[in-house]
């Protein structure tokens, strides 16, 4: 599978109050659930960058949404209210980068590869005000709360998700390394065990939303470090992406080496890792170029067939985008091909790959498309370059 660019971290990532309350609100107890208990079905993944994208029913059409098993399912707000769905609830959380964010939640069924969902809890956002965000979320996102009704399976070997309910059924289990997996209430993001050395434990959330290999928050990386030695580290400086508060702040960034991360049992070795604030750690969209990911939260089980080896290293031209009425600079490694040529966070690119930027969706996905290949043209103010990707952070 051709690797994907790294653009933004976390980007519609949201937690949830309402996940420890004793009393949870109606609907939360009458949805979601299937029409059809024995449900399946095996439906094409296609990617951008690293998101994942699958056609669904909704409101009688086709219409694009993401997979991402680190939010909760969302819906379009323009598309909401053509739909006349009814708002019953609203709620506060904090998103990706830890602005507080409400939204109103409404109910909707869905069609996926044939199977009906019914009373689906959906927060909304308005996806559709910015050329970005209709980009890279389309019309809404499918969230975890669905993974308790069945066992899914992301395989982006042959690029499908399949959805069954009978484990017997599914492909890629046999010599699969089986692990537990936890949830703790609604919104039911998958949660892992992680090890990084034998002193040093955690958990992390398989987050399809993060594209990443490892992010690993600011708490355990405080552990790891003192409980095992991690290798070197790389700085940068700039935002660390777009949610749903919009671009983060610029600050001091971080890539680290974990020179023996496990999940579960299953060993990784050396994992390059981002850093970030906030906990839990994340397990990205990343992996799924190495493995087959099968997720039984009934059974409080995942399964994960490797199909492809390989070293779980970020490579890179040193730079990531940002994108807020221009495509600019979002952030930049020092050391980095980026780094040598002058970018800086902030800096409006002019052209790439000698098609003039246009703030579009076909512009952005011009600009991805170029940010995919081994060397990238970029023209701004005052400079140019040609760079070249390299490993931004070899193992020893």
């Amino acid at each position: 599978m051709k690797k994907k660019v790294l653009l933004v971290l976390g980007l519609f990532l949201v937690t949830s109050p309402v996940s420890g309350m004793q009393n949870q609100p109606v609907w939360i107890t009458e949805g979601p659930y299937l029409v059809n208990p024995s449900a399946s079905f095996e439906i094409p993944i296609k990617l951008l960058a690293t998101k994942l994208y699958v056609k669904v029913e909704i409101g009688g059409e086709e219409r694009r949404f993401v997979v991402d098993t680190g939010s909760p399912s969302m819906i379009d707000a323009r598309l909401a209210n053509e739909l006349g769905l009814e708002v019953v609830d609203t709620n506060k959380g904090r998103d990706a980068h830890g602005s507080i964010i409400e939204t109103n939640i409404v109910q909707a069924g869905m069609t996926i590869g044939g199977e009906e969902f019914r009373k689906v809890p959906m927060m909304t956002a308005d996806f559709s005000n910015s050329p970005a965000t209709r980009l890279f979320i389309g019309d809404g996102v499918i969230g975890s709360e669905l993974l308790p009704l069945g066992l899914w399976q992301l395989d982006l070997k042959n690029s499908v998700l399949r959805f069954n309910t009978d484990l017997n059924k599914l492909p890629y289990l046999n010599d699969a390394k089986e692990l537990t997996l936890y949830q703790f209430g609604y919104p039911y993001m998958p949660i892992f065990d992680v090890t990084f050395s034998k002193h040093a434990r955690s958990k992390a959330m398989f987050d399809t939303g993060s594209p990443s290999f490892f992010t690993i928050s600011s708490k355990d990386l405080d552990g790891a470090r003192k409980n095992s030695k991690t290798e070197r580290s790389l700085s940068g400086y700039g935002s660390p992406g777009t949610s749903l508060g919009g671009q983060a702040a610029e600050t001091d960034l971080l890539l680290t080496m974990l020179p023996a991360l496990s999940i579960g049992k299953l060993p990784l070795g050396a994992v390059s890792a981002y850093r970030r604030d906030l906990s839990p750690s994340l397990i990205g969209a990343s992996m799924l170029e190495h493995f087959i990911i099968t997720l039984d939260a009934r059974s409080g089980k995942a399964y994960f067939k490797q199909y492809s080896d390989g070293s779980y290293v970020i490579r890179s031209f040193g730079f990531t985008l940002a994108f807020d009425n221009t495509i600019s600079v979002a952030a930049v490694w020092d050391g980095s091909p980026a780094k040598i040529a002058g970018l800086r966070p902030g800096m409006e690119l002019i052209s790439v790959n000698g098609s003039k930027t246009e703030f579009s969706m076909e512009g952005i996905r011009r600009v991805i498309d170029a940010m995919n290949r081994e060397n990238i043209e970029l023209v701004w103010k005052d400079g140019s370059a040609t760079l070249t990707k390299e490993v931004l952070l070899p193992p020893n």
